[in-house]
Formats: structure tokens, sequence, C-alpha cells
């Protein structure tokens, strides 16, 4: 999965990180943050003083958690002077080597999150719609980069290129979630990688 562990600091970060995590059991939709705090002993005083509504919980989620998790690659993609298909195929065997039946089993947070939520609030959308365009923008900036250096090929169409790759992912990340079997995401991400082969010169 794309999330590191977390390991909040302060009232304020567990309560979010426990609203992240019942969020992606349950769904936003089917957050109960009253319960939440509840569970873990925190007065709805104390919950209310740091997210003023549901609402502000899950922009919260979205912009504190899932935002910079899943920007981390692709922020050092950015940085990235070696071949970029050679940087993708290790990112895609992090993926594989995160994946377990019981992670996979949950789906990507953020996929679950854009398919509930993105025809209900622009809001949100739009805040998930600028993660995907940030790593959409990466991954066809740094083929750009590799077809300057003669290291991908020029027919390559980097714009195609980068959305079908995450596509791909999370494609991988769906199927995995309903048949609850990481070694189909495994599988997934090896032949993603094959595929990234057909790039080079």
């Amino acid at each position: 999965m794309y999330l590191c562990p977390m390991q909040p600091a302060d009232t304020r970060e567990r309560i979010l990180t426990q609203m992240f995590l019942d969020i992606r059991k349950n769904g936003f939709q089917g957050l109960r943050a009253d319960k939440v705090i509840a569970d873990m002993d925190i007065t709805k005083g104390a919950l209310y003083h740091y997210f003023a509504n549901k609402q502000a919980i899950g922009t919260a989620v979205i912009d504190e958690i899932l935002r910079p998790n899943y920007l981390r690659f692709y922020r050092d993609l950015d940085l990235w002077e070696g071949h970029p298909v050679d940087k993708l195929q290790e990112h895609l065997r992090f993926l594989a080597d995160q994946a377990t039946d019981d992670d996979v089993s949950l789906g990507c947070p953020l996929n679950n999150l854009v398919q509930e939520m993105s025809p209900l609030d622009e809001d949100f959308r739009l805040r998930m719609k600028a993660i995907i365009d940030h790593i959409h923008s990466s991954v066809a900036a740094a083929l750009v980069r590799g077809q300057a250096a003669r290291q991908v090929r020029d027919t390559v169409r980097p714009d195609q290129v980068a959305q079908f790759v995450f596509a791909g992912i999370e494609g991988a990340y769906s199927l995995a979630k309903v048949r609850r079997d990481a070694a189909a995401f495994k599988s997934n991400m090896d032949l993603l990688g094959q595929f990234l082969d057909t790039l080079r010169t």
C-alpha cells in the first residue's frame, strides 16, 4: 500500500489517524465520528476543538494523510535523474512487497474515496483530482526527460502512458480487493513492470 505506518504524536493526529482508519474500513459516509472518539476515550469537545464537522475530518484526511503519502514517491520521481523506467519499476516492486491479503482486502484508500465521494462532493473530488493530476504529471514529465536522454522510445506518448500506469495500479488494487488476494496484485504489478520495459530504447 502507498501508506507508511503512522505514529501520531498528539491528540489531533491520534484522532485524525483513527478517523482515516475508520473511513478506510467503512467509507466516509459510514464514518461515525462520535463512536470513533468514544472508542478512543476522547471527549466530543476534544473532537470538535480540532474538527468543526465531519466535512473537516474528510478534507483533513485527504490533505494530511492521503496527499503526502501518495505523492511521496512522485516527488522523488520529479527529482530523479536516472532512467525513469527503473524508478517506476522500483515503485511497483515496493507496492507489491507491501501487499498482504488483509491489506488489499480493504482496497486502495484513495481509490475507495474517489469512487465513493466524487459523485457526491465537489470539494472532495477536486482535492482528490489534484493528487491524481500530480501523479499523472510526474510520470509524464519523467518519461519526457527519458526521451530527451534517449532512454525512452520517441514513439511513446508520455501523457497516455502516465494515465495507463496509474489506471493499471488502481485496477490491480480493485481486483485484489474483490478477490482478497495479494498474489493477484503482485502478479499485475509484475506485468505492469514488464510493460514498462517496452518503453526503453
